[in-house]
């Protein structure tokens, strides 16, 4: 029997691991990338206004924050809002070792989760993240694509939309969208339809009831 709930656990590496927290430092750096108590970011050249706090990264990227590193073709943002985008052959790593990895909907213990997209965007006062192009995540036998997903760590919500497609050891669910909520485990799926499929080996509730094998018939007595 294919376990919905089962199956959407196979987003929640993907939902904590882009989730890097306040990306911003508190001050930037000309060169060298940018700095924080809690996380860096490190590149070869960064330009800022030390006024606005917008700030950019031309060359390659890689943030470090405990638990996480990430790596992009450049980035951009304003540390003072607390926004940055990633851009470009985006790739996050999460140990599953994190500060939230032990709080609520921890998931650590899973083993290493990976994010990879062409653009992320975020919004760390707001806790707003979004990846956007080619989205796709793995965390061991779990695995996922979607054209788009956002996470509000304030809600809990992850939505995912555009040939969404989720996998876990075998069991596979794919949709137009899937909206799924890490703190209550509330769920919508749409668009599609949605198909949901299992191993072969793994009998279904629609699964046929095999016929019951014939009693032996009696030899009549001489």
């Amino acid at each position: 029997m294919i376990r919905f709930p089962r199956l959407l656990r196979a987003a929640v590496p993907l939902a904590l691991a882009w989730s890097v927290s306040a990306v911003m430092p508190a001050s930037a750096q000309d060169a060298g990338g940018l700095e924080s108590r809690d996380y860096k970011i490190a590149t070869d050249t960064t330009n800022s206004n030390l006024n606005t706090g917008e700030f950019t990264m031309p060359h390659a990227v890689r943030f470090y924050r405990p638990g996480t590193d990430a790596t992009a073709d450049r980035a951009q943002g304003n540390y003072k809002r607390g926004i940055a985008t990633l851009l470009g052959n985006v790739v996050v790593h999460d140990s599953g070792n994190a500060p939230e990895a032990t709080g609520a909907g921890g998931y650590g213990g899973s083993g290493v989760a990976t994010l990879t997209c062409d653009k992320l965007d975020i919004d760390s006062k707001s806790k707003l993240y979004t990846a956007t192009g080619h989205v796709r995540f793995s965390q061991g036998g779990r695995s996922g694509t979607a054209d788009r997903g956002v996470l509000d760590r304030n809600s809990g919500n992850l939505h995912l939309e555009g040939g969404v497609r989720l996998s876990d050891n075998g069991s596979t669910l794919s949709a137009d969208i899937v909206d799924y909520n890490l703190n209550t485990k509330d769920a919508q799926v749409r668009g599609g339809p949605a198909v949901m499929t299992q191993p072969a080996n793994q009998a279904g509730p629609n699964a046929p009831i095999p016929a019951p094998t014939p009693a032996p018939k009696r030899r009549k007595p001489l």
